[in-house]
């Protein structure tokens, strides 16, 4: 199967360095070799091969801050939008930047891997909060897979498990805390951090937005509650559509005092289904130390699922890092791969 990146920071250099690992046990386990033919990054330079990229060199020369075209046997291309106009990859991972405006330029990136047929594997919440319909249609009409597992939670099935352990279900309703910044930020403050030190714990682990007021304002929990709603509720809803508060006004005292009565604060992301439609919300709220959601520290994140048939359901990440989302990566291609080996094989047979 040959690859492409669009985007190449932590995440994607994470799951480079896993397949690069793995690769023994990815062709004998599931008969998957893998030949990376295009890298597209926004400060280090886009380059394509008719060969295979060496991902570790890869991985290095962005870490020194150098430029991919300098690597052996790549051709320049200007951009990423050029370089998925013309690659011959049969996926694409698309890792760009979150952008809160309207999910660009991973939405049309992703577009446009998708109407030349190429499989599209996303951890950018963005897309699936501004253009979730669109590209679920796309990748149907051209007969690809459009996969996104490590946009909410990271590694932690979500997706997959309504989608293949909750057939006939109905998904009422959800409320999580599912952003690890704002959580770390939390409960660094719980013993007595500052909120400066806090969020600088969180960019030297790698898991802050590129501009930090996203999580802060809760923009980004508030893009993984339209994200999860648009797929698991069929919402269509906007990040607009959620009512909205950060954590910028929450201090060190505030904590001090709901501690005295066995409580705590979180942001809490929720959608419930009414009768007039799905109200999504963001908020910090007051919740019991003992509780889930209370017991949630660092950047550990919980998600409660409100189901028709199968009641409460809870999914716990324990202090996730860079790793679990590009496990999600993973995660996703073997997927993809298994799903059109079996289809290979049934139209062998």
């Amino acid at each position: 199967m040959k690859i492409a990146f669009a985007g190449f920071g932590n995440v994607a250099r994470a799951f480079a360095r896993i397949i690069d690992e793995r690769r023994t046990e990815l062709a004998h386990r599931f008969d998957l070799t893998l030949s990376t033919v295009a890298i597209a990054t926004a400060n280090h330079g886009c380059v394509s091969s008719t060969d295979s990229i060496d991902l570790i060199n890869a991985v290095a020369c962005v870490e020194h801050g150098g430029n991919l075209t300098r690597l052996p046997q790549t051709t320049p291309i200007a951009d990423t939008q050029s370089l998925l106009e013309r690659s011959d990859a049969d996926l694409v991972f698309e890792t760009t930047p979150l952008s809160i405006e309207a999910g660009q330029p991973a939405v049309t990136h992703i577009r446009t891997a998708l109407k030349r047929g190429i499989h599209v594997i996303t951890a950018n919440k963005g897309p699936i909060a501004f253009a979730y319909e669109e590209l679920k249609s796309l990748a149907q009409e051209h007969e690809v897979e459009f996969r996104f597992e490590g946009t909410v939670m990271d590694g932690a099935p979500v997706f997959n498990l309504v989608e293949s352990c909750l057939p006939g279900a109905r998904v009422l309703g959800f409320s999580g805390v599912l952003n690890s910044t704002t959580n770390l930020i939390l409960t660094g403050m719980e013993s007595s951090q500052s909120f400066e030190e806090s969020l600088e714990e969180a960019q030297r682990l790698g898991i802050a937005e590129t501009t930090a007021e996203y999580d802060i304002d809760g923009w980004d929990a508030a893009v993984k509650t339209v994200a999860l709603a648009n797929v698991l509720m069929c919402a269509n809803a906007h990040p607009a559509d959620v009512a909205r508060q950060g954590i910028a006004g929450i201090t060190v005292e505030d904590l001090k005092s709901a501690s005295e009565s066995g409580m705590t604060v979180r942001l809490i992301a929720r959608a419930r289904l009414s009768e007039t439609g799905i109200r999504l919300s963001v908020a910090p709220e007051k919740v019991s130390m003992t509780s889930l959601f209370g017991s949630a520290r660092g950047t550990s994140n919980v998600l409660m699922l409100e189901t028709d048939l199968m009641g409460e359901l809870a999914i716990v990440e324990n202090n996730p890092g860079v790793e679990q989302t590009a496990y999600a990566l993973l995660s996703d291609l073997l997927s993809i791969h298994r799903s059109f080996s079996r289809s290979k094989n049934k139209g062998t047979s």
